[in-house]
């Protein structure tokens, strides 16, 4: 309650918080969607260009971050929990940071959709899950709990589904049709495909929780 008037005294001072949020998750799933090029690449881009781009989001989203800690030493009253500004800051970070380091693996491994048809589809999940985190950032600017609900009730579904497409990847890789070390490759590329979905549901439950709370 207390936030609340709070918010409706000085509504202007904590807006940059949402407006980072957003950013946040926009700059993750601009991440996920160039994970998706990169596998695919359709449009014969340069691959260096990709993974050049796909760096840049990381520096990005660590310099969001920093604007966040940034606003929180500079602000002594703010519209939500501050441990909750800095814990969904460093979630979306994280996530961004870690879809990145998918595209650096990928790279390094010499792995394209090609090589397996299960990759796209599990990217692809990961695609979906951060739009859906992009329209909660939203919820949260604009104070629309309904909105926040029913993003988190979407990217659990899709959760759930990952971890199926997840299983059917791990007993396709082990079918016999790729050696040991590309098993071993596959296999760590999905299991990281895991971590980034997770923490994608971590900031999504999160977000729900300060919702909850502050609308």
């Amino acid at each position: 309650m207390l936030r609340k008037l709070i918010k409706s005294i000085i509504p202007n001072k904590g807006d940059i918080f949402y407006d980072l949020f957003e950013d946040g998750a926009i700059n993750a799933h601009e991440a996920a969607k160039l994970l998706v090029e990169i596998l695919k690449n359709t449009n014969n881009n340069d691959p260096q260009q990709l993974f050049a781009n796909s760096k840049s989001l990381k520096q990005k989203s660590n310099a969001i971050n920093k604007r966040v800690l940034h606003a929180l030493n500079y602000m002594f009253i703010t519209p939500i929990d501050r441990g909750d500004i800095q814990e969904l800051a460093n979630l979306l970070n994280k996530l961004t940071k870690r879809i990145v380091k998918i595209s650096i693996k990928l790279k390094i491994y010499n792995i394209d959709a090609h090589a397996d048809d299960c990759l796209i589809k599990n990217a692809n999940t990961l695609v979906d899950i951060t739009r859906y985190l992009v329209d909660s950032t939203k919820g949260l600017k604009s104070s629309d709990a309904d909105k926040i609900r029913y993003a988190c009730e979407k990217i659990n579904e899709l959760e759930e589904n990952g971890i199926e497409d997840f299983r059917f990847a791990m007993n396709e890789m082990y079918s016999g049709r790729f050696d040991t070390f590309m098993i071993m490759k596959l296999e760590e590329i999905y299991k990281s495909i895991d971590v980034a979905i997770e923490s994608s549901v971590a900031a999504s439950d999160l977000l729900l929780q300060v919702s909850v709370k502050s609308i």
